[in-house]
């Protein structure tokens, strides 16, 4: 086991590296990914042009368990980070988020 210290010394690096996100400003709770948001973001731009869903539009949850997803790094993704790598694909403008009138039905307008 590892210290206190050692811990936040591990975590700290994976967070530089973009490897993690603290989730809290106690440093007590750290996301670890997989992929950095920015190679999920690849993923998903990806996924798109294989499918041919450019000038699409989809539900967060179709992308995150639908048919289209399945055999795919994103089928059962975490919400979080499917977000995140939205969220960071609409700043860079291939994409609009859209609320629904819940989480359910929230959508996204790709525009790769």
């Amino acid at each position: 086991t590892l210290s206190h210290e050692a811990r936040e010394a591990f975590l700290s690096a994976l967070v530089a590296e973009g490897r993690a996100e603290w989730l809290d400003k106690g440093r007590r709770n750290c996301l670890i990914l997989w992929h950095r948001i920015q190679e999920w973001a690849d993923i998903i731009v990806n996924f798109v042009k294989d499918n041919g869903f450019e000038d699409s539009v989809m539900t967060v949850e179709e992308i995150r368990s639908g048919i289209e997803s399945r055999g795919t790094e994103l089928h059962g993704i975490d919400r979080t980070i499917l977000m995140r790598a939205l969220k960071l694909l609409e700043q860079k403008g291939k994409l609009a988020i859209f609320k629904g009138t819940s989480t359910d039905d929230e959508g996204v307008k790709f525009s790769v």
